[in-house]
């Protein structure tokens, strides 16, 4: 048996493995890493010329914005500037109304964290109301100090004015470097999308024996979310450049035709991803099927001669008819457009608000609750103390406070980490580097020097949140004014403050009422077998048409409930306790059964008779 110090070595280095993984470049990493240290030394500049408080705050917000496109970037910092105003604005009319009493304060901070929580865990914009809560408990805390309503009002505006200006040098710099041709954005699009379904098939191909098997269900989980995207995002660029005059030339032969195809390719690879018996099939059937798809990667419409052999899998078979029409558009001269009433429309309808069953269970209103005894002890904890500088530890709950015990461990310690590094670094510039600096150049370099690291960490697979941690230490550390700082006691007390917040959180999250990853996997599970029988009676009342609203709603959920099950997937090893083994296991049972269930739902929409008919190429 080995050894106390042989698993202690086999620990570390699987640990120093995970790490590297994580840090490791790739396409896109520095470039975004290098927008978002461009994006926070514009804010800081333009703070410092503009004599504008608060940017210290707004520049570790900066790391919350989603940027994935810039149009995403863009209703993310609509998002986060709208919950710091609407927080503001119910502020000042609290106070107005109560007369500010202590009383008054209290209970409004408490009212407004379960409002927060409780529209955070039932609503489709968690961001905008996880910031209304968070600024509206700084914003309400704020009166109690002992200062004058003037001062605090106008700190308050001056917090959103430095909002304003880092989300919108964020914004600014994704639009200045995106490329603004459709027609190019289209064909990364599909481009990506090909690239996704060969990875893929290529996994699929390594055989039971050598397959990755980790890595073939991070490649799945991919695929199953541009399947559930479906192909409204190829469509408008299509879209843009169909209804414009000299970028229509631009569009290949059959473009709108091979959208339609790739999504349906998408479908059937997260349909066989997800069947039981996915390895059951000779591996052979995906090379072949790689090889495929690699030459149409390339836009080479010539495939191989060599077909499927008659005992293949059906679904791989319609999967390899849909490559070969792929790849015979890419061959076609010329095709006569289809007219328009044969189009296809596609249904663009915006989803509700509230997730469905927000009102009907209980599982919001106990998350609230729960989110609100914390945030509460945590706040009457550093006022019985008269240690503001531990407010970290309210802030800790609101951001950290996850519906299950795994999800909710595993985002602390990603914080605590990130504090910690972020402190470190703080201490650090302030001891040895802002006492020989004498302009506001040496400022630039060394924020923009954190705000790169912070970035980079950001883009992890599974430890991005301790990026977000590193910049908001170090920010509100080192940028608490327009004078170099001198104190290094808020990089200790916001460590303070985070520990004492995840002690708390721990009581009431983990001993007193907890939500176990196993029970949050079974909550999925009914849900989607709900949906693959409500998708049945929806094929039966409604016929053929596969882009009704109601079949994109089940697609949604569904696609929702399995990145949800991929996040519970790493949680779970998170779950401390003396009960550890065995809720892991019993959560990886339940995920075995949610794949089965969901591969059924994609076998319910994939049935021949609920496919639209094809149409022509365009």
């Amino acid at each position: 048996m080995p050894n106390a110090s042989s698993t202690d070595r086999v620990r570390h280095v699987d640990l120093l493995a995970t790490l590297q993984a994580e840090l490791a470049p790739f396409p896109g990493r520095l470039s975004g890493s290098l927008r978002d240290a461009l994006a926070a030394t514009l804010a800081l500049v333009a703070a410092m010329t503009l004599r504008i408080p608060g940017i210290s705050l707004a520049l570790a917000l900066l790391f919350l914005l989603q940027r994935e496109r810039p149009g995403l970037t863009l209703r993310s910092a609509l998002q986060i500037f709208g919950g710091a105003s609407l927080a503001c604005a119910a502020t000042f009319a609290w106070v107005q109304l109560t007369d500010g009493t202590e009383f008054a304060r209290f209970f409004g901070i408490v009212l407004g964290i379960f409002v927060a929580s409780f529209c955070m865990a039932a609503t489709r914009i968690p961001v905008l109301f996880t910031i209304f809560g968070f600024y509206g408990f700084l914003d309400l805390s704020s009166w109690d100090a002992q200062r004058s309503a003037n001062v605090i009002v106008t700190s308050s505006l001056y917090n959103l004015a430095s909002l304003a200006l880092v989300l919108g040098s964020s914004v600014a710099v994704e639009y200045l470097f995106s490329t603004r041709h459709p027609a190019d954005d289209l064909q990364r699009e599909i481009k990506t999308r090909l690239t996704v379904l060969t990875r893929f098939l290529r996994a699929m191909a390594q055989g039971p024996a050598t397959r990755d098997d980790a890595a073939l269900r991070s490649i799945r989980n991919t695929v199953i979310q541009y399947a559930h995207s479906g192909d409204s995002r190829m469509n408008e660029f299509y879209d843009r450049l169909h209804d414009s005059g000299a970028d229509a030339m631009l569009l290949p032969v059959g473009t709108h035709f091979r959208i339609g195809l790739l999504s349906r390719l998408l479908e059937k690879a997260a349909a066989v991803g997800l069947q039981k018996n996915r390895g059951c099939a000779d591996s052979s059937y995906y090379a072949l099927l790689t090889e495929q798809c690699d030459r149409l990667q390339w836009g080479n419409s010539s495939l191989s001669t060599e077909f499927l052999p008659a005992d293949a899998p059906d679904l791989l078979h319609q999967f390899e008819a849909e490559l070969r029409d792929y790849a015979a558009s890419l061959g076609t001269s010329h095709v006569a457009p289809a007219p328009a009433a044969l189009r296809v429309p596609l249904i663009r309808r915006r989803p509700p608000l509230f997730l469905p069953g927000a009102f009907q269970s209980a599982d919001a209103v106990t998350y609230a609750l729960k989110l609100t005894l914390a945030a509460t002890l945590c706040y009457i904890f550093y006022n019985a103390i008269a240690w503001p500088g531990i407010v970290t530890c309210v802030v800790t709950v609101l951001f950290t406070g996850l519906s299950t015990t795994g999800a909710m461990k595993q985002k602390q310690l990603y914080r605590f980490s990130g504090a910690t590094i972020g402190g470190v670094l703080a201490i650090a510039a302030i001891s040895l580097l802002f006492p020989n600096m004498d302009s506001i150049t040496s400022l630039v370099l060394v924020v923009g020097a954190v705000a790169l690291l912070s970035g980079w960490v950001l883009r992890s697979p599974r430890m991005g949140y301790a990026g977000v941690q590193i910049a908001f230490a170090f920010f509100i550390t080192t940028l608490p004014g327009f004078s170099a700082p001198t104190l290094i006691a808020p990089a200790r007390d916001r460590v303070i403050g985070v520990a004492i917040g995840i002690a708390v959180m721990w009581v009431i999250f983990d001993q007193l009422w907890p939500t176990r990853t196993s029970t949050a996997l079974k909550q999925i599970l009914v849900r989607i077998r709900e949906a693959k029988l409500q998708l049945r009676a929806v094929v039966r009342s409604l016929g053929v048409a596969d882009r009704t609203p109601a079949q994109s709603e089940l697609r949604a959920a569904v696609s929702l409930d399995l990145a949800q099950m991929h996040l519970l997937e790493s949680a779970a090893y998170f779950d401390f306790g003396q009960s550890h083994g065995r809720e892991l296991a019993e959560s990886r049972r339940i995920i075995r059964q949610i794949e089965a269930a969901a591969g059924e739902f994609y076998a319910e929409s994939l049935h021949p008779h609920t496919q639209a008919p094809a149409i022509g190429l365009e």
